[in-house]
């Protein structure tokens, strides 16, 4: 008889089984006769109460009682928002954790969110109960950075803190304090608490995407905000689905099944990366474009598609500013507020129709009347429609030709449309032309292009990466063009960065409601000044780097910056460009892993300007190592919390601790510490008011971030606590719950019986509705509705015509060279790591013993061969800015000219505990720099990045 592998695997299974049973049974292994075959293991199975029981009796002994379950989720800068179940033991401790996986099913033809969760979660408590968990209040008694610690009492430490506030607020104002919650807890709760307090006390706070340098302004620049797109469930109708700069099976786990199930679906997979990555092995189609050049493969696709004639002209004229004229003299735009009225040509109907504010009104050639028109949707203009043809009017804008036209002082200037100078300027990007700056063959633009436009729904998911070259935004900028061009919105498709939801109701939670403005810092500035950015760029790049990047000098361009950076310098300046404060002293940070994450000297420069730091985490991380007194925080177990955004699902999680869950050490939440260092610090005013009679121990003056112009310091803890409604995390839950329309109507109560989530209602949908059973995507509401896009013009921006944005010929998608120094050989990558999240999870063992378990690099196996290195070989990776010792992985996976480093390794992790971002320089790009132009003004969708990945460096066997 012939037995097939399949048979054999099944009889070896059952064999196994069966010695498994008769060794418990009989408390010693016996070898069976012969082996047991089991055609059907679900209608017939050897013995089965052995192995069985013994996990079920397992199972039931770590599950506990059923009131012994608490719920959670595993934010810590994922942004996954996977809900989990928690269970205790009789200790106290946590005996299990698993997912959740009580998401419901939207449709029968749609794959439902479950079960949400990685191996990273999946091992949290773990790190609950490890070495490096901080359990009480510290305070340094050596040197910064020696290690010397000597344990204190909570109410020491609050003291302590409250102090150097106080001093601070009396000696120098509110920007003496520097208040922040960092990305280890970016959630709507707990962050909640930190935010109000810096509000309360006027302290500076920056944004915190562009200071981890995860903001997206080229896409603000298209679209008039970064954080658009889908929930991932979008992704499994999608014709063509194409990941560029990122990798979802690394750094979106819980919703990478949605791309498989997607292509099992029909869907073509597509992942444009430098590096042959976890989700490019089993993509369709895999476009290795060099490191930097995004923008280049941008417009390359974009000009194919215009010599096609693949593109939609219609929508262009209804929803793009292309058809807009422009000043062939001056590139400017050409407004309302620029041209002779009386001139016939002009479409005086047009006029009285749509203008309100004449330098926000636009013109365009229509070429039904042969005449100049003013176009609805603008910020100036009184009608918001972006429709072409409405009972009152009918254009249609033309997007070639030239005409003359003759301005308001009389003079006649030749004008064409935004269209012709974009064509001009994505001519030079022709595949043939850069092919050798992208290394991606024509053939590979041909099909691009093709799929984009020919699909029925196609998506661009764009990744972080892109925007960490210095040169990033112009990259973005250039594909979220692309996304436009191909006429995407809606249920077609488009562009997806990260959804977020409209979450409304919370501003109560963080802040008072217009009372008190945040001091809010530009992320990528105040990190860069606080770390003395200026000094490694000198060293890092030459005159030739910059010519070649940006045009300029090394010395006319460092002109320009610090021109710019001090439009936003301080109190008195921080109306007029990128605000920061270099007056920050008294540091209170939680969850932040800044000497882990900065640039070059950032370190060194940080610690001589601060006098103070406070850190409250749950582990010792690097930062932790150099504070003054460190504060022990709450992990997400043993925290009531609340996180919805971003909208990779439409549930909103809520952290509900076991009720039976002891928490390690004397950890306190940090809605705890804020309202213990409230209550402090106005006991300390007030008694320092009453010996001196000093009004200002509890009146603060603040003229620009306050509507009264002050502060009082005597009134803080009924202000925090909204009179005692405010203090415990569990209050801003209950909080959340009622005050946020989108969550109604749900309780702690009704949520904790779902499975510690709710589903966000239909008013969670921002510029599209909320279904209740099909997957959401943005701008519905402008491609059906036909409403404005939240820009200058109202539609889609093309065309930007800032003076500093014409001068650096950047006023239409274009892209450049990067600046990074061409006199060393690799380009180092550090994306996304598969064994933590940032640095979180970063030295948890059992992580550690899936990878090498120190800090390691990957190098293309030729290049190392070369260099006389083998795989597990410790190398020296160095330039200007210093060098670093690591492990040295070989991977064909790595492109030549690249070095690529899974991030988040602490710098105590490696050899003389210096990291590898010590040899990363970085540069402020002056159009990030820019400011006040339409929707570009600092905000949340208006800053800048940081930038990673413009360093190259040398290697060495060490």
């Amino acid at each position: 008889m012939s037995i097939s592998r399949r048979d054999a695997l099944k009889n070896l299974l059952a064999t196994s089984v069966a010695a498994t049973v008769a060794a418990k049974a009989d408390a010693a292994p016996t070898e069976p006769t012969k082996p047991v075959r089991v055609d059907d293991p679900r209608q017939s199975y050897p013995t089965p109460q052995g192995t069985e029981d013994f996990y079920r009796a397992e199972f039931a002994a770590v599950r506990g009682e059923p009131g012994d379950r608490g719920f959670a989720y595993h934010c810590v800068n994922c942004q996954g928002n996977c809900a989990f179940e928690v269970w205790t033991g009789k200790d106290g401790k946590v005996t299990r954790e698993n997912q959740s996986a009580s998401y419901p099913q939207l449709n029968p033809r749609l794959p439902d969110a479950n079960p949400r969760g990685c191996n990273k979660g999946s091992q949290h408590s773990q790190t609950m109960y490890e070495a490096d968990r901080l359990l009480y209040p510290m305070k340094r008694v050596g040197e910064r950075g020696s290690g010397k610690w000597q344990r204190i009492s909570w109410d020491e430490a609050i003291a302590d803190i409250a102090t150097h506030l106080h001093d601070g607020l009396v000696e120098k104002g509110p920007s003496a304090n520097y208040i922040h919650v960092g990305a280890g807890v970016l959630t709507e709760a707990r962050a909640a608490s930190v935010k109000r307090l810096g509000s309360l006390l006027g302290a500076v706070r920056p944004y915190i995407a562009s200071y981890v340098g995860d903001m997206f302004p080229g896409v603000s620049v298209v679209y008039g905000e970064g954080n658009i797109g889908c929930t991932y469930d979008f992704v499994f109708g999608t014709n063509v689905a194409v990941f560029w700069g990122c990798n979802p099976n690394t750094s979106r786990i819980p919703d990478a099944h949605y791309l498989w199930e997607g292509k099992y679906n029909g869907a073509k997979i597509i992942v444009i990366t430098p590096e042959f990555n976890s989700t490019a092995i089993h993509a369709d189609l895999w476009v290795p474009v060099k490191a930097g050049y995004d923008g280049h493969l941008a417009l390359s696709i974009i000009h194919r598609i215009i010599e096609k004639k693949a593109f939609k002209p219609e929508f262009l004229k209804e929803y793009t500013d292309l058809p807009f004229l422009v000043r062939r003299d001056t590139k400017e735009l050409v407004r309302l507020s620029d041209v002779d009225r009386a001139q016939k040509q002009l479409d005086a109907r047009s006029v009285g129709l749509f203008s309100k504010h004449e330098h926000e009104c636009f013109l365009a050639f229509d070429t039904k009347q042969k005449k100049f028109v003013v176009m609805p949707g603008s910020e100036g203009s009184s009608v918001e429609t972006l429709r072409l043809q409405d009972a009152d009017w009918d254009f249609d804008p033309a997007l070639n030709g030239k005409w003359k036209l003759t301005l308001r002082d009389g003079k006649q200037v030749e004008v064409t449309t935004a269209f012709e100078l974009f064509k001009g300027e994505v001519a030079a990007f022709a595949a043939e032309k850069v092919q050798k700056l992208t290394g991606v063959h024509p053939k590979i633009v041909d099909e691009l292009a093709d799929d984009l436009t020919k699909s029925k729904v196609a998506l661009i998911t764009l990744g972080f990466a892109v925007g960490k070259h210095f040169h990033g935004m112009l990259s973005q900028r250039a594909i979220a063009s692309l996304g436009a061009f191909i006429g995407k919105l809606g249920p077609n498709g488009g562009l997806n960065t990260e959804n977020e939801w409209n979450i409304s109701g919370l501003e109560g939670l963080s802040g008072f409601q217009g009372k008190y403005s945040h001091r809010f810092a530009s992320g990528f500035v105040s990190e860069f000044m606080l770390g003395d950015g200026l000094k490694s760029a000198d060293t890092l790049y030459s005159d030739e780097d910059f010519q070649r990047g940006t045009g300029d000098t090394k010395a006319a361009y460092r002109a320009k910056v610090e021109a710019l950076l001090e439009k936003g310098k301080n109190d008195a300046q921080y109306k007029e460009g990128k605000p920061y404060w270099t007056t920050c002293e008294n540091f209170l940070l939680f969850a932040d892993s800044r000497f882990r994450r900065n640039k070059g000297e950032y370190q060194k420069a940080f610690l001589e300007k601060a006098k103070f730091i406070a850190y409250g985490d749950v582990r010792a991380n690097d930062l932790a190592v150099y504070a003054d007194v460190l504060l022990p925080c709450t992990t997400p177990y043993e925290s009531w919390d609340l996180r919805t955004n971003p909208g990779y699902h439409r549930y909103a999680n809520i952290a509900y601790p076991p009720p039976n869950l002891k928490r390690v050490g004397e950890v306190k939440s940090e809605w705890e510490i804020s309202t213990l260092i409230v209550k402090k610090l106005e006991a300390l005013a007030k008694a320092r008011h009453q010996a001196s009679g000093d009004e200002k121990q509890i009146r603060i003056a603040d003229a620009t971030h306050t509507q009264e112009g002050h502060r009082r310091l005597d009134e803080l803890v009924k202000e925090f606590t909204k009179d005692g409604q405010l203090g415990t995390d569990q209050q801003a839950v209950e909080y959340a719950l009622e005050h946020v329309d989108q969550f109604k109507p749900n309780n702690p109560k009704s949520v904790y019986e779902r499975g510690g989530f709710l589903q966000l209602n239909e008013k969670a949908g921002k510029s599209s509705p909320l279904y209740a059973d099909r997957p959401y995507n943005t701008f519905e509401s402008q491609l059906f509705l036909h409403q404005r896009f939240e820009t200058l013009t109202g539609r889609l921006t093309f065309y930007v015509d800032h003076p500093l944005w014409i001068a650096a010929h950047a006023h239409v998608p274009t892209a450049k060279l990067p600046i990074r120094p061409s006199r060393h050989p690799f380009v180092l990558m550090t994306p996304h790591a598969r064994w933590s999240i940032h640095s979180t999870y970063k030295t948890s063992p059992i992580l550690l013993r899936l990878q090498r378990g120190k800090p390691y690099v990957m190098i293309n196996p030729e290049i190392a061969k070369a260099r006389g290195i083998a795989d597990g070989d410790d190398i020296k990776m160095f330039n200007e800015l210093g060098s670093v010792r690591l492990m040295a992985k070989l991977s064909p996976a790595v492109p030549p000219d690249a070095i690529v480093m899974e991030h988040g390794w602490e710098p105590f992790m490696y050899a003389g505990k210096q990291g590898h971002n010590l040899l990363v320089g970085d540069m402020l790009n002056l159009l990030e720099l820019s400011d006040g132009w339409g929707h570009l003004k600092f905000g949340t969708n208006w800053d800048g990045n940081q930038h990673a990945y413009e360093t190259t460096l040398e290697i060495e066997k060490a």
